[in-house]
This record gives C-alpha cells, sequence and structure tokens, in this order.
C-alpha cells in the first residue's frame, strides 16, 4: 500500500488514541489531537526547499515533546521541577507521532520524505536526526497498518 492523502484519510476514522496498533497512554489524552504539532506539518507544502520541509516536521516532533513533557509532569513543568518517571521518551512520542501524522494527513508524503533524504547534505546530525528518524520510522509504521487494513 501507498501512503497517500487518500489512504491515509482512510485511517483517520479508526485510528483512535486506543487503536490496538496506536495505543497513546492514557496520561496523554488530553491533549490529544495535538493540534499545535499538526500546524507544522501543515505548512510542509508552503515550503520548496528540503531544508524548510524538514524544519517543519523537526518542529512538528518538537512540539509533540514539549506537550507530551507538559501531559506527563503536569504542573510541575511550570515551576520548573521535573520527576525522572515523568520525563517522555520514543515509546510516548512514536504513537502520538503516528496518531498526529494519520490525523493531520499531510499531502505528497512519500515523496516529501524522499525529497529530504534525496537533497538535504548528511551532516544532520544530534537531535535532528532523531526527530527526523522517529518522524521516518511513524511513517513506515503507518505504511504498514495500511498494508494490514486492505
Amino acid at each position: 500500500a501507498v501512503v497517500s492523502t487518500q489512504s491515509t484519510g482512510e485511517l483517520q476514522s479508526i485510528a483512535t488514541l486506543d487503536h490496538p496498533d496506536i495505543q497513546v497512554p492514557a496520561r496523554y489524552h488530553r491533549e490529544a489531537p495535538w493540534t499545535p504539532a499538526q500546524y507544522h506539518l501543515n505548512l510542509l507544502p508552503a515550503f520548496k526547499s528540503p531544508s524548510g520541509k524538514l524544519s517543519c516536521i523537526l518542529s512538528c516532533v518538537f512540539t509533540i515533546f514539549k506537550l507530551l513533557f507538559i501531559g506527563a509532569s503536569g504542573l510541575t513543568v511550570l515551576d520548573g521541577t521535573t520527576d525522572e518517571s515523568s520525563v517522555p521518551g520514543a515509546d510516548d512520542l512514536m504513537p502520538v507521532l503516528i496518531y498526529t501524522i494519520i490525523h493531520c494527513n499531510p499531502p505528497n508524503l512519500l515523496s516529501t520524505i524522499e525529497y529530504i533524504n534525496c537533497f538535504l547534505p548528511r551532516n544532520i546530525s544530534g537531535q535532528d536526526q532523531y526527530m527526523w528518524m522517529q518522524f521516518s520510522g511513524a511513517v513506515e509504521f503507518i505504511k504498514t497498518m495500511l498494508q494490514r487494513s486492505t
């Protein structure tokens, strides 16, 4: 199956927070549908350069991390204290990222990823590389969801 706007749109009706393939932890449900993160993905068509498109994607993932941190630690974020058990990680990020991508349904997603992979300099590293790999992995997971649903 190909991830197209139409096929991903079909997933929107079944991709709930508790979907067996997604399973967003309950402590993050009140932040759904992560509209601030979707905002960044909705900007993808406005950018033409691979670095501009990558910037939108990284902003989306970073925004999700911020929202997860707030959702996990509640008001402790406001007073500057944290609890190690409340720090979100990849297991928290991935289901929310999958849910966000499905519900945002950005156009030309696969070609955008391929465009970035082909034309962006290979010097991306650190946090940016981590966020890019998480996003790419989420899209691959959505592709497997689409294959199973057909």
